[in-house]
C-alpha cells in the first residue's frame, strides 16, 4: 500500500500533520506517529514495514506499534488516500457482486 499520488497534499506544521484531501477539500491532522508513517507510505509499503518504521522511531513494543499502524492506515483507508488496498479495488460492494 502506498498514499495516493494525485490530489493529495500535506504539511508538517509544528510537530503535527495536515492532510488535505483536494478531491474532497476535507483535512485530516496526525501526531507525530502519523508523520512518521505517512513518509513511509510515500513509496509502497506492507503493514509490517510500517509498525516495524513505528516501532524503532518510538521505541515501541511490536503490539502497540501494529495498533497504531492499523488505526492509521484504517483511518487514510476510510477516506480514500491510499492505493494498494480492499477498498480501493472494491469501492462498491454492491457492484462487485454484480447485484443490486
Amino acid at each position: 500500500m502506498r498514499l495516493r499520488v494525485d490530489d493529495i497534499t500535506w504539511r508538517e506544521i509544528d510537530g503535527d500533520l495536515v492532510i488535505l484531501d483536494l478531491r474532497t477539500s476535507t483535512y485530516l491532522t496526525a501526531n507525530a506517529s502519523g508523520t512518521v508513517l505517512m513518509r513511509e507510505l510515500t513509496e509502497e509499503r506492507t503493514l509490517q514495514q510500517l509498525v516495524q518504521a513505528l516501532a524503532d522511531a518510538f521505541d515501541l513494543p511490536e503490539t502497540r506499534a501494529q495498533q497504531d499502524a492499523q488505526r492509521f492506515v484504517g483511518e487514510l483507508d476510510a477516506h480514500g488516500l491510499l492505493e494498494g488496498t480492499a477498498r480501493e479495488r472494491h469501492p462498491d460492494p454492491v457492484a462487485v457482486s454484480g447485484g443490486r
